[in-house]
């Protein structure tokens, strides 16, 4: 083949683009805006971490960013009205592999038992409601007194805890695991329970953050520790974001578990598995078994055949694709979403999550004066004043849990009512912002449930042998600073 100037010059030209298009516009060293360098003391004046490997939460699993058709997928007439269909984006977030376990639940009581052993009733907050396994007309003493304290269900799911006491954990254990990275990294020192106790059984509850570790008050444990001149980073060393429920929309497109061919899905799945059936009927071992416990009749609990059980443990039957288990059958999971029957197409295309309470400006401003070198009292008050009225903080927060809800049963006329003052009938027609939805199906559910679309609700205190939860948090960054797939 003769080349030509002309096609010696075009790929002369491609060569050059390519080795452009190979080089970062960002270096890990310098400013590419300045030139000045970063981390040296004689050539630069800024100190910064640029690289960052992405920790992946114990216990959890990445579910990546992408869209999906929330809400209905089943005959309208069989299928709940409040899940209307959507096609929503949802942000790549961690969840976790298993729903929280009795051990696990019973590890934060035992916390909590050793750091208020002078007071009671935080402690009693913390235990689940063992009682709710009683029912009039049936004998379940014998779950009363063993299900949550036996070694034998250890690994089944916690249940009795409310949407509110699922919160409490997810706060608590971002701080215990972030605690455990600071002293795997020798930056802070293992304290035990029985100290922390004495700390704090005096002092103030505004002071307990000096003696017990929490990550939004991190700098005032570290400044009691090592003076109030203390400073280190800690960016990228623990994790920022928080443990939480996971939102509706996540729970829902981490249960079908569907895996994207070059960003095309199958959006035709039923349940957290392929197929229409409740029966696997690919493997020929396991082929005609059950995939998930649930009410297959009246007085029919697939559970008790499978383990002799209602529950059973976490791990029982196989994952979904993305490695998650029990996104169907063995306990409904809170959700962190408010409900609201009709407002599936108000919501955002992106995220969307009804619940948001925002906390006021001024508070928020405690953490940016947090960030400012240690200083006076006087001269603190002097720079929230500076935040507040030169950059317009405001004094009150914003609650936006009925934010445009279109709900006919929480709406009269105009006006959205308020629940706590309602009248004995207009509760029994409305839903109230303390309503939280559940999702995925319960021992004592029939196979209707088990859809990941359908949703119920109940109010944020109350407690079930049918609920339990698993905990999940929002990835920080994107793919490209990742070591997890």
């Amino acid at each position: 083949m003769k080349i030509t100037k002309k096609i010696l010059g075009m790929m002369l030209l491609a060569a050059i683009l390519i080795g452009c298009g190979s080089k970062s516009p960002v270096s890990l060293t310098s400013s590419e805006k300045t030139g000045w360098e970063y981390n040296k003391p004689d050539r630069g004046f800024f100190n910064v971490k640029t690289q960052y490997d992405g920790k992946v939460p114990p216990g959890t699993i990445y579910v990546s960013t992408n869209s999906f058709v929330k809400g209905q997928n089943e005959d309208p007439v069989s299928s709940p009205s409040n899940d209307l269909k959507r096609r929503v984006g949802v942000d790549g977030f961690f969840m976790d592999e298993c729903e929280v376990t009795n051990i696990n639940w019973r590890e934060y009581e035992a916390w909590m038992r050793g750091v208020y052993k002078h007071d009671p009733r935080q402690i009693l907050l913390a235990m689940p409601d063992e009682t709710v396994w009683r029912q009039e007309l049936a004998y379940n003493e014998p779950l009363v007194n063993n299900y949550y304290k036996h070694v034998a269900f250890g690994f089944y799911p916690v249940v009795g805890v409310s949407w509110t006491q699922a919160m409490e954990y997810c706060k608590w254990r971002t701080d215990r695991v972030n605690e455990r990275i600071l002293i795997d990294n020798k930056i802070i020192e293992y304290v035990d329970l029985e100290t922390v106790n004495g700390s704090i059984e005096s002092a103030e509850p505004a002071d307990h953050s000096k003696y017990i570790f929490t990550t939004a008050k991190r700098v005032n444990y570290l400044r009691e520790l090592n003076g109030e001149d203390f400073d280190i980073d800690l960016d990228g060393v623990i994790y920022e974001a928080e443990f939480r429920l996971p939102t509706e929309a996540e729970w829902e497109y981490a249960a079908y578990g569907a895996i994207d061919i070059k960003q095309n899905f199958d959006e035709g799945k039923t349940y957290p598995w392929q197929g229409y059936q409740l029966r696997e009927m690919q493997k020929k071992k396991t082929k005609g078994a059950f995939i998930a416990n649930f009410m297959r009749g009246r007085g029919d609990a697939i559970g008790q055949y499978q383990n002799d059980s209602r529950t059973v443990p976490v791990d029982f039957f196989p994952p979904n694709e993305y490695g998650l288990y029990n996104m169907a059958g063995n306990v409904n999971e809170w959700v962190l979403d408010v409900y609201r029957a009709t407002s599936n197409d108000l919501v955002n295309e992106l995220a969307p999550f009804r619940g948001n309470e925002y906390p006021s400006d001024s508070a928020y401003a405690e953490t940016i004066l947090d960030r400012l070198p240690p200083m006076e009292q006087e001269l603190r008050d002097s720079m929230r004043n500076v935040l507040v009225k030169e950059k317009g903080f405001t004094v009150s927060g914003k609650d936006v849990r009925s934010f445009r809800d279109g709900d006919a049963n929480s709406v009269i006329g105009d006006s959205i009512l308020d629940y706590a003052s309602a009248t004995a009938l207009e509760k029994a027609t409305m839903i109230s912002d303390r309503a939280r939805v559940y999702k995925g199906g319960s021992w004592n559910d029939r196979a209707i449930w088990l859809n990941p679309a359908t949703r119920r609700w109940l109010d944020q205190d109350a407690r079930s042998s049918e609920i339990g939860f698993r905990c999940a948090m929002s990835s920080v960054g994107g793919r490209k600073n990742r070591q997890y797939k």
